[in-house]
């Protein structure tokens, strides 16, 4: 358990606030996706769309 703990802290993650942990996992994961295809979409342009489509702001 404590190396768990270790790993946690050394990465920053918090499991205070899953849905922002969710958040990011998503747009890396789609930015990465995307760019295996040959996309040259950055991970905050991912971001700009994934906010247009669910409509936030």
């Amino acid at each position: 358990m404590k190396s768990l703990k270790r790993t946690k802290r050394n990465l920053g993650i918090s499991l205070k606030h899953p849905a922002e942990l969710r958040h990011a996992t998503l747009i890396a994961s789609t930015g990465a996706s995307t760019r295996l295809e040959g996309s040259k979409l950055s991970d905050k342009g991912v971001e700009r769309v994934f906010n247009i489509v669910s409509g936030q702001k």
